[in-house]
């Protein structure tokens, strides 16, 4: 009597759904290892948010130690240590100079390809997948995933395919232009992971007030925002800020909003206040009016020019009461600190963000209690791993969520080409 013929061995060793960063760097570590991987993306071509990141400069890391890297993403980023260490900013360099791209670091803190421009990133790494041999499938929308006695199954627009492993680097709500659609949650959701609260993060605020409409031409460097709640004060900045026709933009707002996101599902709006001049304080200020009156008299904002934009000082002045043509010798007391009040604390509020589709990451994602970080592999799913922003784990401006995607993508796929273990899909939490 014949035993039953066993079935076929999946096509593929470990299939990849996503191509971006992480997945895109995922693939090749797993792949440089010998085994046959697979990428399944949804767009037309590979990386579209990468293309746009950086002001499609793509600003690649940054040159901070581990530790100071990890201490600005904040609590959650001890869990990165693992991934730096394989790929932290030197080593990232090195991989990159490898593949054919220099990088540069013009400012003593943010590393760019040498010549500044995303698609030269996308281009390396896409010549890279060729030469290690990664199959990829574009326009391949995965429809569902599950799990199965010898590893995986996952349902596409091309069909069925199985594999041993496999990786989440589906990113996640932020700038769906770029093809994200959050189905990565759901994906790790059916197969026993869980996710937190997601919201636009990286993104501008939207305002009550209407006049930063008139501001748009400028730009403030080093301004300084902080939460004017009192149980929330905790929550600052301090960046550059740009005016726009709805409200606010700039570093220091799109780090601001990984906090005020999640505010504003308790608050209707968010009063803000904002020191505009590069951290004077009310003692600076009236040390300064002070000096001026030993001085020739003169307009108050004559005085002003070398500390404010003469537009950005006439919007302070009216919100303050005062005419930014009195003198600075008949300036009564009260008008003085009227204006002291609205330089060192502008008020601002908040009334929403751009949301996801002018979101630069999501906040929010799949557990890191489900998840390894010395392999990223899930705690609940043997050989299922996620890398990216499909994680609960994001950071500020300045190379921070693209040195993550790249570093987790590494690290899971050094997860990815390991031997292949006894099947056995389930692990206890």
């Amino acid at each position: 009597m014949t035993s039953p013929a066993e079935p076929p061995a999946p096509p593929h060793d470990w299939i990849v759904i996503g191509g971006g960063a992480s997945g895109m760097v995922a693939a090749i570590s797993a792949a440089r290892q010998g085994k046959r991987v697979l990428i399944l993306e949804q767009s037309a071509k590979l990386g579209i948010k990468l293309l746009a990141s950086g002001g499609e400069r793509c600003n690649l890391s940054n040159t901070l130690s581990s530790e100071d890297f990890m201490g600005r993403v904040g609590p959650t980023g001890r869990f990165m240590g693992p991934a730096l260490e394989r790929l932290g900013g030197p080593k990232l360099r090195e991989f990159f100079a490898e593949i054919g791209l220099e990088t540069v670091v013009l400012d003593g803190f943010r590393v760019w390809p040498i010549d500044r421009k995303s698609v030269s990133v996308l281009r390396v790494l896409v010549e890279e997948l060729q030469r290690a041999g990664v199959e990829v499938r574009l326009n391949c929308r995965v429809t569902a995933t599950r799990a199965t006695d010898g590893g995986f199954e996952v349902e596409h627009t091309g069909g069925l395919t199985r594999s041993h492993r496999l990786l989440l680097a589906t990113g996640g709500l932020a700038l769906p232009k770029s093809g994200a659609s959050g189905e990565g949650y759901s994906f790790a959701e059916s197969l026993g992971l869980s996710c937190t609260p997601r919201y636009p993060a990286g993104v501008p605020f939207t305002t009550l007030e209407d006049w930063p409409a008139r501001l748009t031409a400028h730009t403030i460097g080093k301004a300084h925002l902080k939460v004017a709640i009192k149980k929330h004060a905790r929550i600052q900045r301090t960046g550059d800020l740009i005016f726009t026709r709805t409200g606010l933009r700039g570093p220091v707002v799109l780090d601001l909003s990984r906090e005020i996101s999640p505010l504003l599902e308790k608050y209707d709006s968010i009063p803000l206040v904002m020191n505009l001049c590069r951290g004077m304080n009310a003692e600076d200020w009236r040390s300064l009016f002070k000096a001026w009156r030993k001085e020739p008299s003169a307009p108050l904002a004559e005085r002003m020019a070398p500390h404010l934009p003469s537009e950005v000082f006439q919007v302070l002045c009216e919100l303050a009461g005062v005419d930014p043509a009195e003198s600075t010798h008949t300036i009564t007391g009260a008008d003085r600190d009227a204006l002291i009040e609205v330089l060192v604390q502008t008020p601002i509020t908040v009334s929403g963000t751009t949301g996801y589709a002018g979101a630069f990451i999501t906040r929010g994602g799949v557990r890191l209690k489900d998840v390894n970080p010395d392999t990223l592999e899930s705690k609940v799913r043997k050989g299922l791993y996620l890398a990216g922003e499909v994680l609960d784990l994001d950071g500020p401006c300045g190379g921070f969520n693209l040195q993550w995607a790249f570093a987790s993508g590494y690290l899971a796929g050094l997860g990815l080409g390991a031997d292949e273990r006894e099947p056995d899909s389930e692990l206890k939490r």
